[in-house]
């Protein structure tokens, strides 16, 4: 399986900035600056499954996420 490893392939494997805001309900001009950055951590469910039904994989830091918080001991 292939590994998708940047914003900007990621959305234009999906289509471009039109398909990618209509899957995640955004705009053409957000998505157009993802491409610079990271994904909204939103948009990850939504994106991740389109990706898998194409028979690919993509890299869990693409997306901006919050780590998860330490337990205290």
């Amino acid at each position: 399986m292939s590994t998708i490893t940047s914003t900007r392939i990621l959305i234009d494997v999906l289509g471009g900035n039109q398909k990618v805001a209509a899957l995640t309900g955004s705009t053409p001009s957000a998505v157009s600056n993802w491409r610079k950055g990271k994904l909204p951590a939103a948009t990850a469910d939504v994106l991740r499954s389109r990706i898998k039904k194409m028979g690919l994989d993509v890299r869990d830091d693409l997306w901006a996420m919050r780590p998860k918080p330490r337990r205290k001991r």
